[in-house]
């Protein structure tokens, strides 16, 4: 059996060699991390309206899922700052998925709603993301049990945890 972190002395003689064991599979994160970043950043076309990188395809999904969202909804939702969330309502607007609207209630706030052509660009995105996702699923399946599948986005889910508790 493998040993586990908390059975491996925190320092060794050689640091180099603490580092190697601890760092073998935290390198596989930062790779996986790497690869996905850029993954998520590229443009796609989902055969209805203008290209959009996965940060605004999922960030119109949440303004459709929940019209009249505010940008500060928005930005607990995906962990980012307001300024961060506007710079994509920009780019949303300007490719004319979503608009900003003054509040009746509150002229403070800002409420986001999607438009017409943003429901059926979001409508073509989710059907892309559910294919998408069983055909990754299907490769995975490969290699790895469903259980693994599910244990690994339940240790991503809790790394996330983590993170933000950080922050």
């Amino acid at each position: 059996m493998e040993k586990l972190p908390s059975e491996m002395p925190l320092y060794s003689e050689n640091i180099n060699e603490t580092f190697l064991k601890l760092s073998e599979k935290a390198d596989i994160l930062y790779r996986f991390v790497a690869l996905y970043s850029n993954y998520i950043a590229q443009n796609r076309n989902y055969g209805v309206g203008p290209d959009l990188t996965m940060t605004e395809s999922h960030m119109l999904n949440s303004i459709v899922l929940t019209p009249g969202v505010t940008v500060t909804n928005l930005a607990r939702r995906w962990e980012r700052s307001k300024g961060a969330v506007c710079q994509v309502l920009t780019k949303l607007e300007k490719k004319g998925l979503s608009e900003r609207r003054k509040s009746d209630s509150n002229g403070k706030n800002v409420l986001v709603y999607p438009t017409e052509l943003g429901l059926r660009v979001n409508d073509a995105h989710m059907v892309c993301d559910v294919t998408d996702i069983l055909a990754t699923t299907q490769e995975l399946l490969k290699s790895c049990t469903m259980d693994e599948i599910n244990a690994f986005y339940k240790v991503l889910d809790l790394y996330t945890g983590y993170l933000r508790a950080e922050q």
